[in-house]
């Protein structure tokens, strides 16, 4: 790939651009063509990693050289790059290509913004000021035309870069690495020689053979801006009121610096050393001081640190970031020269606590861990384009309710994060408004976009279709052209009232759209109880209606489970498919916290994120909570809860309020926009999600992402969330059962720290994950039905789904019947009915054997007979009726749906059983190797009179077998012919699963049935 890099300038001894000739460095390192575009540079340096430098003229005013830039290079762009070889991605660090950055797009898909932030106006001249000022202009201008922005922190991210782009870019945390002074790339002859000066380290090691404690002011010398450098000089000199054995050594020419004369035998300007130099006073000093009042990530904060030296830094911009344990975050100047006594004193926090801190610091701030992100995200912007030119299928999203909706709820958010990441992955959804008056889908109205767009949801871009406002629509259907009806999904990601919800299907089939509908839960049918009247009466009408629908997207295994049964019971046509995506954990773009939580927090800081309705259970939290401040006063602690108030149950906003205003550490905040709820989340000790059903449980998974424990239920899915670890699960319906969980993890920090520590450990699905399966959904859907065409016409009135065969069992299991044409047959575990539907079209009569008692009412089948219990007991009682009656049987299939012991016994019953006339048995193990363990271990092999073809290719020996179905093959089937006569040492017969499979496959039905039954 062909990189451009822009910048101002690539001198390395300066931050910004450090951050940009690393980055060079390792996209090189990964096989790219980079070039270099800017001012002026250390040509050394950039020969290190761009094949060219391209420099830039500087003409004219100063403040104006951003527009001077664009325009060079508008007119130099072909003989600079001619065409053919223009570049594929640029990097821009800013000035003076803040301008540029629409010219770049304009031939180039990619144009990422590295994003180092603009410094603090305060203590600058009016001429400095000036610049700063045109430079936040410059950025609010035109960064909302880059493709995507790389903050270098959270911290930039919030402040600056989402400010200035207003959601219109994508933006990427990023943060910096921090081990490149062990790779001594730059040397001081380097240097201007003006700048050059070596006497640091000579002057630190006499200091220290005087018995001196040396401190390093970390960062260039600049007093009276945010770089607060003067304020070290009242730091060292209340230091050396207690210890006068203390020298600090600061970056600065000896006549650059005045240093008061009291402080002259304790301060010592040391120039600017080189990397290798540097690198040796940071390993020698015993206390690094950064005095700055504002950085976008602090470099010498990190490079001290990755040698394990203690740095003190004020609690504010990204220092919280970048700092190795929260202990070493001062106040102010009288907190810093407090703690640096104290480690001056040999005091400060736990070792094993640093220990395991540096291990996770030198794990984490490496520059390859940021060249591979940056990498991953010009790979991932590749892809996603690459995956949108080729999508063979147009997108719309019905948004009807996350455009009016100001607050977040379950629902919304998953729309709005859904909405937005098919926008990043390159998919290019249509959003659509269902307008009720008309019966046509719209397209939003600019405002509505807007609100669309809140809590990290979609961003309106310019080419976007838009309706002029309310009363002035335009119709989706009026702009649709070129674009088959079949190719057109139409994807419904919020839960709609059924009257509503029908027109919609209507307006989709009659223009032949494809529906895919996500699927949350089914509590209102479930527990009917917990939801309001309105909600109660649509949901089952609602979820009748999904089954009307293409494709239905469940967000959980447990969702699914609820819809395939709902439809089962209630009669529902099976026309619509399922496939299930569960749903991520990432929480709204945020970095992965994978550090573990720190120890001796004052306040044990407790958060529950949930709509305040019925089922979320807050009222026993808070009951729970002022148990635990009865029982436990000593404890300090305090309960936030977020979520907005539930339409029809506002009396428990209403009473939380009132519980508030008797207890101040209860705090309601209602709604709060992303980047407040992930600070919430990453003050917390832990979380509370005390519902009592879920679809899923978002917010669980959410406190795993920020590497805090969760306590909740031990139930439904809410339990199934929690297996994976750093939860912790009680009976949330008694108040006195959770107060205990709750003070359990509030008073245990052992119990705290491994639950974080879990949580941080755990794999975790992302929205581009779950973007990637849900379009991956759509995209097979076309597969999915010429299977199902190849199914009717392979298996003609038979029931397909959900039957748990291989295709190749299939055929063999349908060339066995066809062949032998049973008078009487049995099976054993009925489930999806595939098989029994293809049993009874070949045998005169039949017996279905069930423990579950809805088997009978799910299917018709008019030579079919239903037994219900357990078919241990039941199987023998029919092999004595059939007998008395006369009636032979002749084959029996055990669907090994169940324990190994259940198909034991079910075997031991057949061997009871003498058969009449020659009988087959097949035993299927449904994908279960417990049922294959219960054939192999029962008498079934050892009997006298049982001859056996065994067709084993269950899950675990796949990889045994070579040719066209390795890797292909699961599930088994047993075959077994017993004779009618009991005659010792029969002949077992076995064939390889492959070689009778390439038989099966290669010549077909009528070849198969031959090669089975004279195998058998």
């Amino acid at each position: 790939m062909n990189i451009l890099i822009c910048h101002e300038r690539f001198l390395f001894r300066f931050g910004a651009d450090r951050v940009l000739i690393l980055l060079g460095k390792g996209l090189k390192e990964r096989g790219h063509t980079v070039t270099a575009m800017g001012n002026r540079c250390d040509p050394e340096v950039v020969a290190s990693f761009a094949e060219r430098w391209i420099e830039t003229p500087v003409e004219g005013v100063h403040l104006e050289l951003n527009e001077f830039t664009r325009d060079w290079l508008s007119r130099n762009w072909r003989s600079l790059f001619p065409a053919g070889g223009e570049p594929e991605v640029v990097i821009v660090g800013g000035w003076p290509f803040f301008a540029a950055i629409p010219f770049f797009r304009e031939i180039s898909a990619q144009v990422i913004f590295i994003d180092c932030g603009v410094v603090p106006n305060h203590g600058y001249s009016e001429e400095m000021v000036t610049v700063l000022e045109k430079l936040h202009g410059l950025r609010r201008q035109y960064l909302p035309s880059a493709s995507a922005s790389v903050a270098i922190s959270r911290f930039i991210a919030d402040s600056q870069t989402r400010a200035d782009a207003g959601d219109a870019v994508p933006i990427r945390p990023i943060l910096l690495g921090a081990d490149h002074m062990e790779l001594s790339m730059w040397q001081s002859d380097q240097l201007p020689i003006g700048d050059r000066h070596s006497s640091g380290t000579v002057l630190l090691q006499n200091l220290k053979a005087q018995g001196k404690k040396v401190l390093l002011n970390l960062g260039r010398w600049e007093p009276a801006c945010y770089k607060n450098s003067e304020a070290a000089f009242d730091i060292i000199s209340q230091i050396c009121a207690t210890r006068p054995d203390c020298a600090l050594l600061v970056l600065e020419q000896p006549g650059n610096l005045e240093v008061p004369d009291y402080l002259r035998d304790f301060v010592y300007p040391i120039g600017f050393p080189d990397d290798r130099e540097l690198l040796e006073m940071m390993k020698s000093a015993d206390l690094g001081i950064s005095v700055s009042r504002w950085e976008g990530f602090n470099l010498p904060l990190a490079e001290m640190q990755w040698y394990g030296r203690p740095v003190l830094a004020f609690d504010l911009a990204a220092h919280p970031e970048v700092i190795l344990h929260p202990w070493y975050l001062c106040r102010d100047a009288s907190d810093m020269s407090r703690k640096a006594l104290e480690i001056l004193n040999g005091g400060g926090p736990p070792s094993a606590e640093l220990a395991s801190s540096l291990k996770w610091f030198r794990t984490y701030f490496r520059w390859q861990r940021f060249t591979d992100e940056c990498a991953g995200l010009l790979a991932e912007t590749e892809s996603q384009q690459g995956k949108a030119a080729a999508a063979a299928s147009a997108l719309s999203v019905d948004v009807s309710y996350s455009v009016r909706d100001s607050a977040n709820s379950g629902v919304v958010r998953v729309a709005r994060r859904l909405g937005r990441k098919l926008q990043e992955s390159g998919f290019d959804p249509v959003f659509v408004v269902w307008d009720e008056p008309s019966g046509h889908y719209v397209f939003p109205t600019e405002a509505e976009y807007e609100m669309l767009g809140r809590f990290n949801g979609p961003v309106f871009k310019r080419g976007m279709r838009v309706s002029k406002s309310a009363e002035e629509r335009t119709y989706l259907a009026h702009v649709l052209t070129g674009l088959a009806p079949s190719e057109h999904w139409l994807l419904l990601p919020e839960t709609i009232f059924e009257g509503s919800f029908r027109r919609r299907r209507q307006y989709a089939r009659e223009r032949k759209f494809r529906t895919a509908v996500i699927f949350f839960d089914a509590i209102p049918v479930l527990r009917p109880e917990l939801c309001n009247e309105v909600i109660r009466n649509n949901h089952r009408a609602y979820m009748l209606g999904i089954a009307e629908c293409d494709l239905a997207v469940p967000i959980s295994r447990f969702s699914a489970d609820c819809l395939r049964n709902f439809w089962r019971d209630s009669g529902a046509p099976d026309t619509c498919r399922i496939v299930t995506d569960v749903l991520p954990g990432e929480f709204g773009g945020a970095r992965r916290i994978e550090a573990p939580l720190q120890r001796n927090i004052s306040t044990v800081r407790i958060l529950c994120v949930s709509t305040l309705e019925p089922r979320k259970n807050h009222r026993n939290l808070v009951h729970a909570c002022l148990r635990m401040a009865e029982n436990h006063p000593e404890l300090d602690w305090s309960l936030t809860l977020v979520g907005n108030k539930y339409q029809g149950s506002f009396e428990i906003a209403e009473w939380i309020q009132e519980v508030s205003t008797r207890e101040p550490r209860i705090q309601w905040l209602g709604i709060v926009d992303d980047p407040t709820l992930d600070r919430l989340y990453e003050s917390a000790a832990f979380t509370v999600y005390p519902s009592l059903i879920e679809g899923f449980g978002l917010p669980i998974l959410e406190s795993i992402w920020h590497g805090r424990p969760c306590i909740c239920y031990n139930q439904g899915v809410m339990s199934e969330l929690a297996q994976a670890g750093g939860c912790l699960t009680t009976d949330v319906t008694d108040p006195v059962r959770l107060s205990e969980a709750i003070y359990s993890l509030a008073a245990n920090e052992d119990l705290r720290l491994r639950l974080s520590r879990e949580a941080a450990a755990r794999t975790l699905k992302t929205w581009n994950d779950y973007v990637s399966e849900l379009m991956e959904s759509l995209r097979s859907f076309e597969c999915l039905q010429n299977q199902k065409l190849l199914e009717s016409a392979l298996y003609p009135h038979c029931l397909c789904d959900n039957w748990q065969m291989h295709d190749s069992e299939r055929m063999g299991l349908m060339a066995l019947l066809a062949r032998h044409k049973p008078v009487c047959s049995i099976e054993i575990g009925t489930y999806g009915g595939g098989s029994l539907s293809l049993i009874a079209q070949y045998s005169n009569f039949v017996f279905s054997i069930d423990i579950d008692e809805s088997i009978p009412g799910r299917f018709q089948f008019p030579n079919v007979s239903f037994l219900t219990g357990p078919s241990t007991l039941v199987l023998p009682q029919l092999f004595a009726e059939l007998d008395r009656a006369g009636i032979a049987v002749d084959f029996v299939l055990i669907d090994g749906d169940h324990s190994a012991e259940g198909v034991k016994g079910d075997i031991a019953c057949l061997l009871q059983y003498v058969p009449k006339r020659p009988l087959f048995v097949v035993l299927h193990d449904s994908f279960n190797p417990g049922c294959r363990s219960g054939m192999l271990e029962s008498p079934w092999a050892k009997s006298p009179y049982c001859h056996a073809v065994d067709l084993d290719f269950i899950p675990g020996r796949v990889s045994e077998y070579e040719g066209p179905f390795q890797g292909q093959l699961w599930g088994g089937l047993a075959l077994a012919y017993f004779l009618p006569e009991r005659r010792a040492g029969g002949l077992q017969i076995r064939t390889s699963a492959n070689q009778m499979l390439q038989r099966l496959s290669v010549t077909g039905p009528n070849e198969a049935e031959m090669c089975l039954t004279s195998a058998v």
